[in-house]
């Protein structure tokens, strides 16, 4: 909806030419003003190209454009709203050649500016640097250096500036750091690359005395910019230029930024107007405050998830209006998030990449890159390494390989190449293990990638985390945190292991998505102190309010702070400059609450004099401490929750019987209608079978060997659930590919994704942010991958349907592509938007065997034979070592191909007997060796415990002859029923 502004606001939004600066306190609107602006500006005519709104974080980037596209009443093809980096990227790859590169320079990820900054130390001469020359091969002394050198950029401050300050206070050790910085500089200039803080200054270099691509630029969160940002905007030389900020919400300066360019936005931006904004949307005299102090950190947790509870079903506020916050990564975080899932709170981790290194499902393969990447930490690692998930020894079978190593005259580490007096199965994981290890390390030195590949591939710990992932929910989720953590690698791996490791640890990478919740996307969002800026919730509970985390003041200094350059601030001023960070902090996180926001402390240390860890920012503001409300476990909060425990009660044979009774007493003062309860009567009977005649697909029948109870509800009754959004992609991508083969639409990439981006339905998606990533997977990878592979080579018949009689079953079915090959006959191909990953060998496909026989069978298809080979081509995977397409395939000789024929014949026989069976007895058990994860029929399937009967029958045990007496029943079938 269009906003309706307050008068302030409204001149924000009237402001036409010249540089305008925005203020006003949390709550009051200054985002929102701003994406109003761009809406209007668009409405009244402006070129959406040459408007531009910049914003402090991608997380900030994707909220706004999702906003924006739900304002506006059209679709856009492009909405410029990025970042300072992402807006300094658009100038210098329009204006490259005016710094002299002959081409646009590379931007090197953090983790690959980490590698070069520590390879380029380890090169120098320790003579160079009398003051830090036995530091240069310390990690944590590169680290230092890199972060100065981000600093350094982004403050403006070029190496001959810093030798000459250097020079005017006396500091010698920073002569050695600012001759290093300009060889760093001629090393990237030399090799036309720029890291991020450089990328901003060039940007604006480049753009200064020449007209910028934007007339209209907005620039929230101003607060936390740099002086590069604001060279840049201010070269750009916009025929308008807004930009927001609040000198009280400056929380990053341990990035970089600061709030200099808001503070003198107008000596730098001469004539430039001022809005103070006043009306407070968000909430008119703040948050209600409360603060709750538990005995124990556990208690706190437990207290937290209950009152989250308690909100959504009480209070009617829905998950997504709820945030947890926590200071920062670390036990609080894994703690919250453990207590959440124990109480089946749904929760969300939106900042990118926060909640993967307190995962447990990446520890082993981020201890064996540790290993891998750190020899010389080895010693330490191997106990742990032994009795982590990799391994899976005791700590007594540990230590004695370690004891063992060390008897033979070797190290500690040496324990991973023994396997002395172990059970023959450990025997093997440990040699297996070592194996692994020894490959993976050959190309750690290259690529933590490539390393990381061979670990999941070969690491037992691999097959079974896959294994437990098809039925147990935490296995899933330990599942995603590994494939995110192979995301983050693919982004930002093409690195040796020990820079990824570094950059990782450090926060620079790991921007991979955090796992989250299948099918939750409303959900309470937990973030750090910091993530939560921008962000605006009904209720803010703010998890570990205690002195150590609010205030945090025992923070590492830099061992390369630009300040002293200036002056040497004393430690009293820097510890009260800290803790004015702190308290803006803390303030910025609780004025994210419309409504209320509540402390939460768990009292771990009480002091003898009464005083606790409570934070003293509480204090400020006059909360009153109160005791962590206390409730019996599982008492409900809803009749819905009250209902569901009785009923789990009264169905729980080993329950007590008064407590059963008193399940009943309950039920019913809550007017449950038993009746109207799942599984507790038998399938009607129509009196006629399923089905007179038997037809099949190839999908049907791939059901059918799954489960039969799967089959009969989805594919013989309907039940199915509405096709989700990856049917929905799979279907445009093959219909894109018919046209095109067929001639509909031009063989032309570039014309295939312009049709791909016209045809495309974001309703399809749950969110705006699923349904662009989609998109950029079909027009940048699925649709450029066919056109590489295919486009060639036109095919001889594409979405080609065919029928054939099979022993008195038709089979009938679309084959995606046919074509030519060159030593004759054809080639089958079927495509999938999928990954490779779950896909078996192509011999053991039932698909592609039904196509194969198919060709022979079906008279339609007889110009096509015979079949040379068949594959599955999934277009969205590269090959191996990225060559081409990932395919499963199949080629045809004298010598396999009757064997082959021979199997699949036999196996569609007897596919197509069961299928018959279940037509004539009408009787369908479940599969108890299915796969059941992506199944929509748990609640009606008696495997799982919520599909069993709430009242199972009693069973009695046989007579003395082994008989069983009237009234036994066999084993519950679908449903409860004996059909």
């Amino acid at each position: 909806m269009p906003l309706e502004p307050d008068p302030r606001q409204a001149a924000v939004l009237a402001h036409r030419r010249g540089p305008l600066l925005v203020t006003g306190r949390a709550g009051t609107g200054k985002t929102a003003v701003l994406l109003e602006r761009f809406a209007r500006l668009l409405e009244d005519g402006a070129d959406p190209e040459e408007i531009v709104l910049v914003l402090r974080s991608r997380e900030a980037r994707d909220r706004a454009r999702e906003a924006l596209r739900e304002r506006l009443p059209r679709a856009l093809p492009a909405l410029h709203v990025t970042t300072v980096h992402g807006l300094a990227h658009r100038v210098l790859a329009a204006r490259f050649r005016e710094l002299g590169y002959e081409e646009p320079p590379r931007v090197l990820s953090n983790a690959e500016q980490a590698a070069l900054v520590r390879e380029l130390l380890e090169g120098e001469e320790p003579a160079r640097w009398p003051a830090y020359g036995a530091l240069l091969g310390l990690r944590g002394f590169a680290d230092e250096a890199r972060q100065l050198l981000l600093r350094a950029q982004e403050a403006l401050l070029a190496p001959e500036e810093m030798a000459a300050r250097a020079e005017d206070r006396g500091l010698t050790g920073w002569l050695e750091l600012a001759s290093f910085y300009r060889r760093y500089l001629d090393v990237l200039a030399g090799q036309g690359l720029v890291d991020q803080a450089g990328m901003v200054w060039e940007a604006a270099s480049a753009a200064a005395g020449a007209p910028g691509p934007f007339r209209h630029v907005l620039v929230d969160d101003y607060q936390d910019t740099t002086l590069a940002a604001e060279r840049l905007l201010a070269a750009l030389e916009p025929e308008s230029l807004v930009v927001a900020g609040d000198p009280e919400q400056h929380v990053f300066s341990f990035q970089g930024t600061t709030v200099e360019p808001l503070l003198g936005f107008r000596e730098r931006f001469p004539g430039a107007g001022v809005v103070e904004l006043e009306t407070r949307w968000r909430s008119l005299d703040g948050p209600a405050l409360e603060a709750w102090a538990a005995p124990h950190g556990s208690e706190e947790l437990a207290a937290v998830a209950r009152e989250l509870r308690r909100i959504h079903v009480e209070e009617d506020v829905p998950w997504r209006a709820l945030a947890v916050v926590v200071r920062r990564q670390g036990p609080e975080l894994a703690g919250i998030l453990r207590a959440l899932d124990d109480a089946g709170v749904p929760r969300t981790v939106p900042e990118r990449g926060l909640s993967l290194p307190v995962e447990a499902g990446v520890a082993p393969y981020l201890l064996a890159l540790r290993w891998l990447a750190r020899p010389e930490e080895r010693d330490g690692l191997v106990e742990t390494l032994l009795t982590s998930e990799l391994v899976r020894l005791s700590p007594a079978q540990a230590r004695h390989l370690v004891r063992e190593a060390r008897a033979a005259g070797g190290s500690p580490a040496g324990a991973l190449g023994r396997t002395d007096g172990l059970p023959a199965d450990r025997a093997r994981e440990v040699a297996a293990v070592a194996s692994c290890l020894a490959r993976a390390a050959e190309v750690a030195g290259r690529s933590a990638r490539d390393a990381f590949r061979i670990l999941w591939r070969e690491l037992p710990c691999s097959g079974r985390l896959v294994a437990r992932a098809q039925a147990d929910p935490e296995a899933a989720r330990d599942l995603d945190a590994v494939v995110a953590l192979s995301r983050a690698l693919e982004e930002d791996g093409d690195v040796p292991a020990w820079a990824f490791l570094e950059a990782f640890e450090a926060g620079a990478v790991g921007a991979a998505e955090a796992p989250r919740r299948p099918a939750a996307p409303d959900a309470v969002h937990v973030l750090t102190a910091h993530g939560a800026a921008g962000r605006e919730f009904d209720t803010v509970v703010v998890v570990g309010a205690a002195e150590g985390d609010f205030p945090s003041l025992s923070r590492p200094e830099p061992m390369f702070d630009l300040e002293v350059l200036d002056r040497t601030p004393t430690r009293s001023e820097r510890m009260r400059e800290r803790l004015e960070d702190e308290r803006r902090l803390f303030l910025m996180v609780l004025a994210r609450a419309r409504r209320r926001a509540l402390l939460t402390v768990g009292d771990r240390h009480p002091q003898d004099d009464g005083e606790t860890t409570r934070s003293r920012f509480a204090d400020e503001l006059g909360v009153a401490w109160a005791p962590a409300p206390t409730v019996p476990a599982g008492e409900p909060v809803s009749v819905a929750e009250a209902t569901a425990l009785w009923r789990r009660e009264l169905a729980d044979p080993a329950a007590p019987p008064h407590r059963r009774l008193a399940a009943i007493d309950g039920l019913l003062a809550l007017g449950a209608e038993p009746g109207r309860w799942w599984y507790q009567r038998d399938w009607t009977d129509p009196g006629t079978p399923l089905r007179e005649e038997v037809r099949a697909s190839a999908s049907r029948l791939e059901i059918l060997e799954n489960c039969e109870l799967q089959f009969l509800l989805g594919q013989e009754l309907g039940l199915e659930p509405r096709s989700g959004h990856y049917a929905w992609v799979g279907h445009l991508v093959h219909r894109l590919i018919q046209e095109i083969e067929e001639g509909t639409l031009p063989r032309d990439l570039a014309a295939a994704q312009a049709e791909a981006r016209r045809r495309w339905r974001a309703d399809e998606f749950p969110a705006r942010a699923v349904s662009d990533s989609f998109l950029r997977l079909v027009t940048e990878v699925v649709l450029p991958a066919w056109f590489e592979e295919y486009a060639p080579a036109p095919a001889v018949a594409t979405e080609q349907r065919f029928e054939f009689d099979f022993e008195g079953a038709k089979i009938r079915g679309y084959i995606d592509r046919i074509g030519r090959v060159a030593s004759g006959g054809t080639q089958i191909t079927d495509f999938k938007t999928g990954r490779k990953r779950n896909a078996g060998p192509a011999e053991e496909n039932l698909q592609l065997g039904v196509y194969y026989l198919a060709v022979g069978r079906a008279e339609e298809l007889a110009p096509f034979r015979p079949v040379r080979a068949v594959e599955l081509v999934f277009l969205r995977d590269r090959g191996y070592r990225g060559e081409g397409v990932a395919r499963v395939a199949m080629s045809f000789t004298r010598g396999n191909e009757p064997a082959y024929r021979e199997a699949m014949v036999e196996r569609i026989r007897q596919d197509v007997a069961r299928l018959r069976r279940l037509y004539e007895t009408e009787r369908v058990r479940p599969n108890p060796a299915a796969n059941c994860r992506f199944c929509s029929f748990k609640p009606l399937c008696p495997i799982f415990p919520e599909g069993q009967e709430l009242f199972p029958p009693a069973r009695r045990t046989g007579d003395a002859r082994g008989g069983v007496e009237a009234g036994a029943r066999e084993p519950a079938t679908a449903g409860g029923g004996a059909r």
